[in-house]
């Protein structure tokens, strides 16, 4: 009886030493950034690209979320995880065509890479800051993951203190009045840029024909300065 009691817990600790590995984390990153990415102005594209080693004995079948609720609204993101999915889609899974990547044991890849578009909403580069967050999951367990925050940083503005300080705009939308107000601004050229990248000079008289949305600016002031920013108009 006692050398069947031995037996038993025997069996368990070699049973839990050689199957350990699925009570625990299958995935890490062996390449990420340590803080915010800055990017010129005149980049075509911001990206980083992150590796992703499967650290577990069994092989992991591995998909990719992305959460772009933190995104400058100048901005695009999308991403690539071996194939590249377009703007918009945020999870593979909801798609025809999406798929994971299969990992092997000890499997390190570069095949991730996140990308920022600083020209796709105005089709001219617009600066700010865009934070992604992506979680890396296993198909077979959603609590076995690895998650980050990337920071693309594109442009002048060296922090996100600096961004909500540059939103102090010279122009704003009044949405009780539905009027563009322009303080100290009356001998400078607005123009307005729509999301479509139709461009036009802006007046108090074109107000009620503009329609809710986000529109680029460009201020033009007399001196030469140039000001441009982004503004959300809403009815």
């Amino acid at each position: 009886m006692k050398n069947n009691r031995y037996s038993i817990a025997l069996f368990f600790l070699l049973f839990l030493a050689t199957h350990s590995f699925s009570f625990g984390q299958s995935l890490e990153f062996t390449k990420s950034p340590n803080g915010p990415v800055n990017f010129d102005l005149d980049v075509e594209v911001a990206k980083i690209n992150l590796h992703v080693k499967n650290i577990s004995t069994s092989p992991v079948k591995v998909w990719v979320t992305m959460d772009t609720t933190k995104i400058s609204p100048a901005h695009r993101a999308y991403f690539c995880w071996e194939q590249c999915y377009s703007f918009g889609v945020v999870d593979a899974r909801d798609i025809a065509g999406g798929k994971p990547i299969t990992l092997k044991p000890g499997q390190d890849t570069s095949a991730f890479t996140a990308y920022v578009d600083h020209y796709a909403v105005f089709n001219e580069p617009k600066e700010g800051i865009s934070i992604l967050d992506f979680a890396f999951f296993n198909e077979e367990d959603p609590s076995d993951r690895i998650s980050i925050s990337l920071t693309f940083n594109v442009g002048n503005v060296s922090s996100v203190h600096d961004q909500l300080a540059s939103e102090v705009s010279p122009i704003f939308w009044n949405s009780t009045t539905n009027t563009l107000v322009t303080p100290n601004l009356t001998e400078s050229d607005i123009y307005l840029t729509d999301i479509n990248g139709s461009q036009s000079k802006y007046d108090q008289a074109q107000a009620s024909t503009l329609t809710t949305g986000i529109y680029g600016y460009q201020i033009h002031e007399k001196n030469g300065k140039i000001q441009r920013g982004v503004l959300t108009v809403i009815r």
